[in-house]
């Protein structure tokens, strides 16, 4: 499959509002596209009105064509909440709607599984964007001056990102919300990017399900974030050690949430003094596993041949692998 850009999805979502077809736009089913300005837009004169066609319709009875439930012009707008309110301005000021003033217009976009592989400076033509949602596209890497540093919320969970380096690069002041989860991260060098000095007002930070293994490193790292009361590390290896969740919450004591449970001061007080054992803090874990029921594997005790010689002995030995997942190479696809 070959690169897509963001560009390229969010122009088809601007597309699919039909913001110059019925019941939207300058158009003759509108008895208001007599105004002056549709006048020296449009060429409207007062000749038309005795022309034959379809009939004019006042705008509040577009807007019900627009609005109503039963609407086959009715816009879920789960793209963006201001979809929809950019749809009923196309209905009642129309001339609103040129290139500038749409794009300054919306404040969040979710383009989720829409095969985006690339982030390219077109985004930052939505010169008020506050929440970027990019979930479960294909996206490998992406550079921070490519997007506005107007972004509160970067949402980048179940894609392919294999470094931070480029994210990191130009800070993103006003960044609350840093998603990037189920990608291909965990390495020491992206430990080196999660700090306060590039995510100053950083709330809620999700790592889950990555590669981050050394709890002492990660550590160092988050505590620098002045502002973190949000962390989310479920899936990783390091949440199979025995100090996990101890080190983390007696280390970041002013986390709030941890995988998603509240963190309590019980929790806090339960673990005090774990974070000044950190020499003692292995990074290594023991699974224990347990087989209650094999089926295909003959119970030596039910097949004794009693007829048998008593030699020579005859034995058998079963063994059992368990194949665990790899992280694939940073540019392989897994």
């Amino acid at each position: 499959m070959g690169s897509r850009t963001l560009s390229l999805a969010v122009e088809e979502q601007l597309r699919s509002l039909c913001l110059k077809d019925f019941p939207c736009g300058h158009g003759c089913w509108s008895k208001s596209r007599g105004s002056i300005f549709e006048e020296q837009s449009w060429g409207y004169s007062e000749q038309d009105e005795g022309r034959e066609g379809a009939a004019k319709e006042e705008e509040e009875a577009l807007m019900e064509h627009l609005t109503s439930p039963l609407s086959p012009w009715q816009h879920e707008g789960s793209w963006s909440p201001q979809a929809r309110t950019l749809r009923e301005l196309s209905v009642r000021t129309p001339e609103l709607l040129h290139g500038n003033f749409i794009f300054s217009h919306f404040n969040t976009l979710r383009i989720v599984d829409k095969g985006v592989s690339i982030v390219d400076d077109g985004v930052l033509r939505f010169s008020n964007l506050r929440e970027l949602v990019l979930s479960a596209n294909t996206i490998s890497e992406l550079q921070a001056e490519y997007l506005p540093c107007t972004l509160q919320v970067l949402e980048l969970y179940a894609n392919q990102v294999s470094s931070l380096k480029g994210l990191s690069s130009q800070p993103l002041p006003c960044l609350q919300h840093l998603g990037l989860g189920c990608n291909r991260l965990g390495s020491p060098a992206d430990i080196q990017y999660l700090t306060g000095t590039l995510w100053p007002q950083l709330v809620s930070l999700d790592l889950s399900w990555s590669g981050f293994q050394g709890q002492r490193a990660l550590v160092d790292a988050l505590v620098t974030l002045p502002c973190l009361r949000t962390l989310v590390l479920e899936g990783n290896p390091l949440t199979f050690t025995p100090s996990y969740p101890g080190f983390i919450l007696d280390s970041l004591p002013r986390l709030f949430y941890l995988d998603a449970t509240r963190v309590t001061p019980e929790d806090h007080h339960r673990f005090e003094g774990l974070a000044k054992m950190r020499d003692l803090i292995v990074d290594q874990a023991m699974a224990t596993v347990t087989v209650r029921r094999i089926r295909g594997v003959p119970d030596p005790l039910l097949t004794v041949d009693e007829s048998a010689p008593e030699f020579p002995v005859v034995s058998y030995s079963y063994f059992v692998n368990y194949e665990f997942l790899s992280q694939p190479p940073p540019g392989n696809k897994a």
